[in-house]
């Protein structure tokens, strides 16, 4: 009983779960004063705050991106690998050394696919947007610094594309990269499962052979349903903004010709 209260209790004091209860008594309240306008603005509050934070919903989101890339334990050799931004942190007090964030599988599996020779040349992306950090280098730098540590990635294999911030630049400038140094344009793309569908799909278009070397699973398939599982969380609600803002990127990217 102790183990069960110590996960209800904390689901729902928690700021997602005590925002939806706050919600909830506000319809409460506005519905006994007759105010029935406020009583259903608090309510879509907290069926849209509930919804996005429910650990159901968010599950099947991502695996409707993450499955359409499958991993699998071989892979082709390619004359690159091109592992894209979006994982690392930045060297800013308390850092002293290149940490990974939340997406952190990405550059382990990238040293994964070197150790398994699989190409000879890594290509690293990322750069810093200057009004969002006071960091200094780019994130293509940290790879580059991390590779070589942890993977014995040789400097002298590693090309960065320091300057994107977006997964069209990384395509724009990695395209120009290619064009410059000669390389066949046919590489392991790695990047968050559910950021590959998009990403795959603008590097095609951009005239590259793609075999997408996906990672950062947050989806699981065929877990068994547990009632705990309705409860809000705030893993929940980012892994929902992760699958709506790659929803609307796939949709934009679309509507724009740019895949």
């Amino acid at each position: 009983m102790l183990l069960f209260l110590s996960k209800l209790i904390p689901a729902l004091l928690f700021p997602v779960g005590f925002v939806v209860v706050l919600c909830l008594l506000a319809v409460w309240l506005a519905a006994r004063r007759g105010a029935w306008v406020p009583a259903l603005v608090s309510f879509l509050a907290a069926v849209v705050l509930y919804t996005a934070s429910c650990p159901v919903v968010s599950n099947r989101l991502l695996l409707g991106l993450e499955l359409q890339n499958r991993p699998t334990l071989v892979y082709p050799k390619a004359p690159a690998i091109v592992l894209l931004g979006g994982s690392m942190l930045p060297v800013i007090a308390p850092r002293i050394l290149p940490e990974t964030g939340n997406a952190g599988d990405r550059v382990i599996h990238a040293g994964r696919l070197w150790r398994q020779k699989r190409a000879p040349k890594m290509v690293v992306t990322g750069g810093y947007i200057p009004f969002m950090t006071h960091a200094v280098g780019s994130e293509a730098d940290l790879y580059a610094s991390l590779l070589t540590e942890l993977f014995d990635v040789p400097d002298s294999s590693i090309l960065r594309v320091g300057g994107s911030y977006t997964t069209q630049d990384d395509a724009d400038l990695t395209t120009r990269l290619f064009d410059s140094t000669g390389l066949k344009k046919e590489i392991l793309l790695v990047t968050s499962a559910s950021h590959m569908p998009r990403a795959a799909a603008l590097f095609r278009k951009h005239g590259f052979i793609v075999h997408p070397a996906p990672t950062d699973f947050n989806g699981t398939e065929n877990d068994a349903f547990l009632y705990f599982k309705l409860l809000p969380s705030a893993d929940a609600l980012e892994q929902t903004c992760t699958a709506l803002h790659e929803y609307l990127g796939l949709w934009t990217y679309k509507m724009l010709g740019r895949i």
